[in-house]
């Protein structure tokens, strides 16, 4: 996967992320049943979201990681 591409994806998961947890993409999760981990749906959808973005930063680190320069 070149860098553009990995970079632009992560952007496009960041920006469906604020929309889907914020007014009006959150109203899909605003209900209280049913409960996740001992969590309200509400509650779970956004840490979802936050969970999700640490393997997505990841993929991002390995793809730059291949495109540094030794000596920097």
């Amino acid at each position: 996967m070149s860098l553009r591409t990995a970079r632009t994806l992560t952007a496009l998961y960041f920006v469906a992320m604020a929309v889907a947890v914020m007014w009006p993409g959150a109203l899909v999760a605003s209900r209280i049943e049913p409960w996740v981990f001992g969590l309200p749906f509400s509650f779970f959808w956004p840490a979802l979201w936050v969970g999700l973005a640490v393997p997505v930063l990841y993929a991002l680190d390995r793809v730059e990681a291949r495109h540094r320069t030794p000596d920097r």
